[in-house]
């Protein structure tokens, strides 16, 4: 019984310790994401941009600071299944750190601190918009694709943290149109295509209904047969441009727009 005691003890220490160990270690810049210790989260490159990127901004660091690379690349403990699983283990502190964009930082500013990674290394996420060929209503699709890249589109945009696409969008001339659509988008549009959501209803009377997931997850349930009907996509909105080009070789789409851009960041809890 004693030894049942001791080795539970034991257990109990060795945990609280790995706990206090995620705590414990301060990431401040970069270069600290190579330290000892230090638990990294990202997103699953197979699936979510996000995560892609953040190998991209590595494999970008490998050519001036392979050693770095390295070290950061053998820290990574978890591949999500979307940027915001990264940003909610962070504020957990279940990581140290985590790779997303910066428009998710700034929808947790109070909770976490951003460390930018330079431009050098950085890169920059595109994010393409296109029209479903089989969709079931081509009009109302083709006004919100209108409205996303017209000024009042563009400005909810840029409010929430994301670069503008067009130099000098015009502004969108409102229609009553009525309808229902339905629209696919990368899990780091969620706030920001619910308020443009929101605003092309009040002008055109159209219900979008909106369904959030990683590109890849949303590119695969097209692929699949999700397109037009009750609840299959009418307009999907990606992350990434390797989906919408795979959509596009597939001809699930005609043709693509890219609609605004991002940037990766790491953020740590504050």
């Amino acid at each position: 019984m004693k030894r049942f005691l001791t080795a539970g003890l034991l257990l109990l220490v060795a945990l609280m310790v790995g706990c206090v160990g995620v705590n414990e270690v301060k990431v401040d810049k970069l270069e600290d994401l190579g330290l000892e210790g230090v638990r990294i989260s990202i997103g699953n490159p197979g699936h979510v941009p996000a995560g892609r990127y953040a190998m991209d901004v590595l494999s970008n660091l490998e050519k001036t600071n392979p050693d770095l690379a390295s070290k950061i690349t053998s820290n990574i403990v978890s591949k999500e299944v979307h940027v915001r699983a990264v940003l909610d283990k962070v504020i957990l502190k279940e990581v140290n750190a985590g790779f997303v964009y910066r428009t998710d930082a700034y929808t947790e500013k109070e909770k976490v601190r951003i460390i930018d990674i330079s431009d050098e290394i950085n890169v920059v996420p595109e994010y393409p918009v296109a029209v479903l060929k089989d969709s079931d209503d081509k009009e109302v699709a083709y006004e919100f694709f209108k409205f996303l890249l017209s000024k009042e589109g563009q400005d909810i945009l840029v409010h929430y943290g994301f670069t503008s696409a067009a130099s000098s969008p015009e502004s969108y001339t409102p229609k009553n149109i009525g309808s229902t659509l339905i629209v696919y988008a990368a899990g780091s549009l969620t706030n920001v295509f619910e308020e443009i959501a929101t605003e092309f209803e009040k002008i055109t009377g159209v219900e979008v209904k909106l369904l959030f997931a990683s590109s890849g997850s949303l590119r695969q349930r097209i692929q699949g047969g999700a397109v037009g009907g009750q609840a299959g996509a009418d307009v999907f909105a990606s992350a990434s441009l390797k989906h919408m080009k795979i959509l596009k070789e597939k001809a699930f789409v005609t043709d693509f727009n890219i609609f605004t851009k991002n940037e990766m960041v790491v953020v740590t809890a504050k």
